[in-house]
């Protein structure tokens, strides 16, 4: 298959997973396969939408977002699925939005964090509601007391535990491209949250993704 024609000014929409893309799964015209990756192209009113299935960790994150700011998502990524609270004011089932991503497990400091673009987080807050949580980016689940320590350390506030977003805000960082996150809580990370994963993802994994159309709408507005 070819690859995808250029589209300045397209939005790119990231998911791990097939179900986190929610009604954007299996949309529009598969344009790419380059790579191994599908890039579907959406018309949205007035927008043109990439999507695409990237796959679970911070290398598959990244290659699916150079993927879609190549093929021409250069008006914003949005970065959808869910994530683990790490908080006790974040429950299953609440929508969160990214206000800092971070690559917890990530040797050094420099460089580690991106920061979402305030018109885009704004935007989506006005459409969705939800609080704002640091993501804490890291290429293994949070399933022990243990590991939710760990991955809170030197974290005051509220927080996320999931395993794409800091990867992929990084690559639209590169590239100068504006991007924001918004995930739902599913699980609190620690004991039991493989479970409870299972039990709420059929639930909780395409609500931030049906958000899409009407923050688009409001971009418009």
């Amino acid at each position: 298959m070819r690859g995808v024609d250029s589209q300045p000014g397209a939005v790119g929409v990231l998911s791990a997973l097939p179900g986190e893309l929610g009604g954007w799964a299996g949309r529009g015209e598969l344009v790419s396969t380059d790579g191994g990756l599908e890039i579907r192209r959406v018309l949205e009113g007035e927008d043109v939408v990439l999507t695409c299935v990237g796959g679970v960790g911070k290398v598959a994150a990244a290659r699916a977002a150079e993927a879609l700011l190549r093929a021409g998502a250069r008006r914003a990524l949005l970065v959808v699925g869910t994530c683990g609270s790490l908080s006790r004011g974040l429950s299953p089932g609440d929508l969160v939005h990214c206000s800092l991503a971070v690559q917890a497990d990530l040797g050094v400091v420099e460089g580690r964090e991106a920061t979402p673009d305030v018109s885009w987080l704004e935007a989506w807050e006005e459409v969705s509601g939800g609080p704002r949580a640091e993501y804490l980016t890291s290429d293994r689940a949070v399933l022990s007391l243990w590991g939710r320590w760990r991955a809170r350390q030197g974290r005051s506030g509220l927080c996320v535990a999931e395993m794409e977003t800091a990867a992929a805000g990084s690559c639209a960082r590169g590239w100068g491209v504006p991007w924001a996150a918004l995930r739902a809580v599913t699980d609190r990370a620690g004991w039991g949250s493989s479970q409870a994963f299972r039990k709420r993802y059929p639930v909780e994994a395409g609500r931030a993704a049906d958000t899409v159309a009407r923050l688009l709408d409001r971009m418009r507005a």
